[in-house]
């Protein structure tokens, strides 16, 4: 016959979940009700009694306890040999298309801003140098026609101060009307946007009412519990179930009757 397996340290949180799913049942609070101790430290003490009995308590349920670490070694075992994708399969996978280059999105806009920048150049600069131009030609023409020498290139530079002057005029009324246009047209035409990439929403698992079971120590390499791992999970129950109706209830039954019987004798 062989000896019962010892509650172990990954389990011990399970014990402690059906101990205090114990405590909280009906039975037991009438029970402190009719002994007249309720409160929150008898509540304390049978769990602390109960956590120092824990071994002699988990022996109750020592069968459903042996088939859960079968299954679950099982589970373990069967995880740590099972085969992975091969390599030929990763390097046949179609890969994603790769986004463009922070260099490319740069120069793009370069590409078809350059003769766009051309004419706003030159709708500021024609005027300013034929406005310059006109200033210095009249100036010099009206002096050596105030002097009253070279009055040829006097008339010369007075004719070409007047021309400068209506190329001036004309390409800065050209410039405005471009600005004036450019304004509009930025105005009316709605912004860019991106199109923002699609994503999935994330896969909310349903809620399960047990936690997952613990891995098993010293497995090599670690086991991944899956969720439809239905053997695992309902060994888990039966032990969980044997442990509180067989171990825990009958040892805080005892523990109650006894202290009910202590009181009525002191």
């Amino acid at each position: 016959m062989t000896a019962s397996p010892g509650l172990q340290a990954e389990d011990r949180p399970d014990f402690e979940r059906a101990l205090h799913q114990a405590l909280r049942t009906a039975e037991i609070r009438e029970a402190l009700g009719r002994s007249g101790s309720s409160g929150g430290t008898d509540i304390q003490r049978l769990r602390s009694q109960a956590l120092v009995e824990s071994e002699a308590i988990a022996t109750a349920a020592a069968p459903e306890y042996a088939a859960y670490l079968r299954q679950r070694a099982a589970a373990a075992a069967a995880a740590s040999t099972a085969p992975g994708p091969s390599a030929a399969a990763v390097s046949a996978a179609p890969t994603a298309p790769t986004a463009p280059t922070a260099s490319a999105v740069r120069a793009a806009p370069f590409t078809t801003a350059g003769g766009r920048g051309l004419l706003p150049a030159l709708a500021v600069l024609t005027p300013a140098l034929a406005g310059a131009s006109a200033a210095a030609f009249l100036l010099l023409g009206g002096l050596l026609r105030l002097s009253g020498s070279q009055r040829e290139t006097a008339d010369a530079l007075l004719t070409a101060g007047l021309t400068s002057a209506t190329i001036a005029a004309v390409t800065l009324a050209a410039g405005m009307v471009c600005l004036v246009v450019t304004a509009v047209r930025h105005r009316s035409s709605p912004p860019d946007r991106q199109p923002r990439p699609h994503r999935r929403p994330h896969a909310h698992p349903h809620p399960h009412p047990h936690p997952h079971p613990h891995p098993p120590s010293g497995s090599q390499p670690p086991y991944v519990w899956r969720r439809d791992d239905a053997a695992v999970a309902t060994a888990r129950d039966a032990w969980l179930r044997a442990l509180l109706h067989r171990g825990i209830l009958p040892f805080l039954r005892e523990r109650l009757k006894m202290s009910h019987t202590l009181s009525r004798t002191s």
